[in-house]
């Protein structure tokens, strides 16, 4: 796969955007007015006057936490947004599991994408004697919410695919992107073998989200 992520850019004007004014309300008392900047898991920065202000994340109220995650998210989506958009202009395809199945012979050797839930370790490839020497197999759910058993990655890569599989949880919204293949006398549609994995959102931070929601004023 030749992909040349250029999006970086236009990425990085997208996040700055994000940015607008807001009054920050803290849980032990006061406010300050300053611009969301950027944010990590513990602590937001926000700019005032030209200024960096660094506060922790579980010293705002509930509704300034919720406001960063609403920013992280939308941010999230901005890159998904352009790495998708790239992608497709690169000749890549948005798989789902219909389209595999259903056009197996125009995909061959073709690089794409899937956006997708996963379900389990296992699938089809466990009970195919050609792969599961040196592959892993696993189960997702696309976006048209089909369940999908034929995502492979390949067993000791350097870049350790297969335990990033193993340390997945069920509910885990997901990035896949590699190319198709079908192997030779194939008759069941082809197999995705996955390159790369990108976390979209952890089964825990989903959980933890709609947590927040129900405690939210």
């Amino acid at each position: 796969m030749k992909t040349k992520f250029v999006f970086a850019g236009i990425l990085g004007m997208a996040l700055l955007a994000i940015a607008a004014p807001h009054t920050w309300t803290f849980q032990k008392g006061g406010t300050f007015e300053g611009d969301y900047y950027s944010s990590g898991t513990s602590a937001v920065v926000v700019r005032k006057d030209g200024t960096n202000n660094i506060f922790k994340i579980a010293d705002l109220s509930t509704n300034d936490q919720a406001y960063i995650a609403k920013i992280k998210a939308d941010q999230k989506q901005a890159r998904l947004d352009a790495e998708a958009k790239q992608m497709a202009s690169d000749g890549m395809i948005e798989l789902t599991r219909n389209l595999i199945q259903n056009y197996p012979e125009k995909l061959d050797r073709k690089s794409g994408w899937m956006d997708a839930e996963f379900l389990e370790v296992g699938g089809d490839s466990k009970y195919n004697d050609a792969l599961v020497t040196d592959m892993l197999g696993f189960e997702v759910r696309d976006k048209e919410q089909n369940i999908y058993s034929r995502c492979v990655v390949t067993k000791g890569l350097s870049t350790q695919i297969d335990k990033t599989v193993l340390q997945l949880q069920r509910g885990d919204k997901l990035r896949l992107i590699g190319d198709v293949v079908i192997p030779k006398g194939e008759l069941a549609g082809g197999w995705f073998m996955v390159s790369r994995i990108e976390m979209i959102e952890s089964a825990t931070e989903k959980k933890a989200k709609e947590q927040q929601d129900t405690t939210a004023p």
